[in-house]
């Protein structure tokens, strides 16, 4: 099995040296498992080994060609780097970009889409100009013997230009995007269930941040999309219309505009800050320039911090109202209320943080009427809660030549409530904590812990609670070139009343690294783990074990 990798050479043509020549770094390890065990519903090798390895040759300090491979008694792979290659110079204030590019103009233009082709990036001064085109997606032919009937695609290709200017507080930029599909890079007929339409797209957005008065700022985004998802319907001639977007874009028969908005206005400062923020993205808005867009969608967020005690202490909040259907359109109305809040306290030993999160949801699905049925069904509604409550407290003390000691205490609550109606759907509570205390003895480089953890469910059709204690420890040896640790955990779960499972886990493993060799052969690590799983007999389940080792050698160089 063969795969690609993505060749990057990004380095700054100033560090260019012929004398470096070509260096050579990588590693190699070899990997051995095994397993045995007693249930006769796992099945699972009882012996695999893994070789796998990586080298990186680096060319007058600027080029990196990395090759990497993986050989097991299961699976092969190897990559190399000339499928997909990137030679990204750099030299003061340009960089230029050849091969495979990934450039992100905004949220709502070119946002992360690989291309390939060329672009560049020009930082003189306080402005930054940027720019590229490339072929966004290439053209795979259907194949029924490959049953790649959703890998189809036409060939696409797109370019954009991105201006702005940076100075003293103002933030400010411009961009153009376009992209199109051609229609006639495909051979043979596309299957009508591979639902594949050519599409073509220009958008263009305006960005604006500017600060005032200090610590005020305002910062705005407005962008707009000509989108056309089907070009095979167009009939060539442009709309005439007195619109001035119509005649700037040469808007033709079933091309659509579309937009997005994304405002904000706040105060901020070391000791405290509030902004306010809106956003709205107009149904089906979308663009050529991204793998995914959340669209149909209006946002009001309130988002305040406060920090007190030196920064020790701090506050900070999201609250904020969500809304789609904005054109009325569609055949439910949702709308989401979301809040958070954290608290966090911290002194050099002591550490604490309690945070809270809401998010509820109102759906509204209509009444729907259709030309020869009506649906006698009232309109109908939905509500679903999610609340959330976490706890952390960790204190440290002792003396950092001798013995150190730390305890923590972690506690979460989720809660999940839905209606349908006034009907209750579902409902589930869950609870998780966790005490644990360590020391940690630094003369002899011995640490060792104790937890107990518990974790209680109650849903609509079950009642779980999972709990336990453990202990581990962790010893090294020869100054630190062998490292071992030892642990143990208890745990059992409890479903509905009926003990399900009881576990015993044992772990041991160790480490060494090779002292002598390593400036001269490479860094050699060799490393032994051993666990075992003994379930114990209970009402519902029968006695079993598991084991599972491994032994592993690396090499670096």
């Amino acid at each position: 099995m063969v795969q690609s990798v993505l060749l990057v050479v990004g380095q700054d043509l100033e560090q260019f040296d012929v004398k470096k020549g070509l260096k050579v770094s990588g590693g190699l390890n070899f990997n051995n498992t095994f397993y045995s065990g007693s249930d006769s519903l796992i099945h699972r090798e009882p012996y695999v080994y893994t070789l796998s390895g990586n080298l990186n040759l680096n060319l007058f300090g600027i080029i990196d060609a990395p090759f990497s491979f993986a050989l097991s008694n299961t699976s092969k792979t190897y990559t190399q780097p000339f499928n997909r290659f990137q030679f990204a110079p750099k030299y003061k204030w340009v960089k230029l970009y050849v091969g495979t590019t990934n450039m992100n103009f905004s949220q709502y233009t070119l946002a992360g889409h690989d291309a390939r082709g060329v672009g560049v990036e020009l930082t003189p001064g306080h402005w930054n100009i940027s720019a590229m085109y490339g072929r966004l997606k290439k053209a795979v032919e259907y194949s029924p013997q490959d049953s790649n009937i959703y890998d189809v695609a036409y060939k696409r290709m797109g370019y954009g230009v991105k201006v702005g200017y940076n100075n003293k507080g103002t933030d400010v930029n411009v961009i153009f995007f376009s992209a199109k599909d051609d229609v006639n890079s495909l051979e043979y007929t596309v299957p009508a269930e591979s639902d594949l339409h050519p599409q073509k797209n220009t958008a263009v957005s305006a960005y604006l941040r500017q600060k005032f008065l200090k610590h005020f700022f305002v910062q705005g985004e407005y962008a707009l999309s000509l989108y056309n998802s089907e070009l095979r319907a167009s009939n060539g001639e442009k709309i005439k219309s007195s619109n001035l977007l119509d005649k700037v874009f040469g808007r033709k028969g079933n091309d659509r505009f579309v937009d997005a908005l994304n405002a904000s206005i706040g105060y901020e400062s070391e000791l405290w800050g509030l902004s306010f923020c809106y956003e709205r993205v107009a149904p089906d808005y979308q663009t050529l320039g991204g793998y995914y867009f959340t669209n149909d969608i209006e946002t009001f967020t309130l988002a305040p911090y406060l920090h007190l005690i030196d920064g020790r202490l701090n506050f900070s909040g999201k609250f904020g109202i969500e809304n789609n259907n904005l054109n009325d359109l569609s055949a439910d109305d949702t709308r989401r209320v979301v809040g958070s809040a954290n608290v966090s306290f911290t002194t050099k030993k002591l550490t604490t943080s309690l945070s809270y999160s809401n998010f509820s949801t109102y759906t509204r699905y209509k009444k729907t009427a259709y030309p020869y049925y009506v649906d006698d069904l009232d309109s109908l509604n939905f509500y679903q809660i999610n609340q959330s409550l976490n706890a952390v407290v960790a204190y440290n003390f002792g003396k950092d030549t001798t013995l150190r000691h730390n305890i923590s205490l972690i506690g979460s609550y989720q809660l999940g409530n839905s209606k349908t109606g006034d009907i209750r759907t579902s409902v589930s509570d869950i609870v998780y904590g966790s005490l644990s205390y360590g020391q940690s003895y630094m003369p002899i480089n011995l640490s060792c812990s104790a937890f107990f953890s518990i974790n209680y469910a109650n849903a609509t059709l079950f009642e779980s609670l999972y709990y336990g204690p453990g202990l581990s420890c962790s010893k090294s040896f020869f100054n630190n070139h062998l490292t071992t640790g030892l642990s143990f955990a208890y745990n059992e779960n409890i479903l509905n009343d009926s003990k399900t499972n009881s576990l015993l886990n044992t772990s041991l493993n160790a480490s060494y690294l090779f002292h002598g060799i390593n400036e001269k052969f490479g860094r050699h690590t060799i490393s032994a783990s051993a666990a075992l799983t003994n379930r114990l007999k209970t009402e519902l389940t029968k006695q079993n074990y598991e084991f599972l080792a491994t032994i592993k050698y690396g090499v670096s160089f």
